[in-house]
């Protein structure tokens, strides 16, 4: 004897099936709009172009840090790492904060150098078109001008976008804004609260 079975049942497995084809094309499409593909980690370096009188004591690139750049001009070193999208598009921008510090060389070997604040600045920075991925390169330059390039060659490779012996490279910078601080009052305590939240939800690394 056969036992009949109810229409809803029949369809049960294919609607099952259907529906978690739809919930896999649904997550695929979210996955593919946000997923790590469309960006790639690299490294960031920092270079001057101010004289061996001047480095940067310390920048910062949407508030993560790209170190010190030394009175040589830097460009020897690289800091892991910053979020770069595989493919450059119109709009693309990083905001970018420095310190330059002016180096006081007394005549007298025997003294000590010094150092005094030259300039505190911000500024939204362009990222300049790029056809294929490479590190991230933030030039700074003088009266608080800044440009930022994405490079397979090292800066002082002759196919970096931005060659030191160019004189008229700080032509095509952005001009940033003095302030009296890398970060506002606000800004600082926000970071604490971000360190306070992190503590608790990974536990204390220290």
């Amino acid at each position: 004897m056969r036992i009949p079975i109810p229409n809803f049942l029949r369809w049960y497995p294919i609607m099952s099936l259907l529906l978690i084809g739809i919930v896999a094309s649904i997550i695929a499409v979210v996955y593919n709009y946000y997923k790590v593909d469309k960006f790639i980690p690299v490294s960031l370096t920092g270079v001057h172009h101010m004289g061996s009188d001047y480095r940067i004591a310390e920048f910062y690139v949407d508030k993560y840090s790209g170190g010190a750049v030394g009175e040589g001009g830097g460009g020897g070193s690289m800091v892991c790492c910053v979020l770069l999208p595989k493919k450059w598009y119109p709009g693309l921008k990083a905001y970018v904060r420095w310190e330059v510090r002016h180096i006081i060389r007394p005549a007298d070997p025997t003294t000590p150098e010094t150092e005094e604040v030259a300039g505190i600045y911000h500024a939204r920075v362009p990222v300049e078109p790029y056809n294929q991925v490479g590190d991230f390169y933030v030039h700074f330059f003088s009266k608080g001008a800044v440009r930022i390039v994405v490079s397979e060659s090292g800066p002082y490779g002759q196919q970096h976008p931005i060659q030191s012996s160019d004189s008229l490279a700080s032509q095509a910078a952005t001009v940033g804004s003095a302030v009296k601080s890398l970060f506002t009052a606000e800004e600082i305590a926000e970071f604490e609260r971000e360190a306070v939240r992190d503590r608790a939800k990974y536990g204390d690394w220290r």
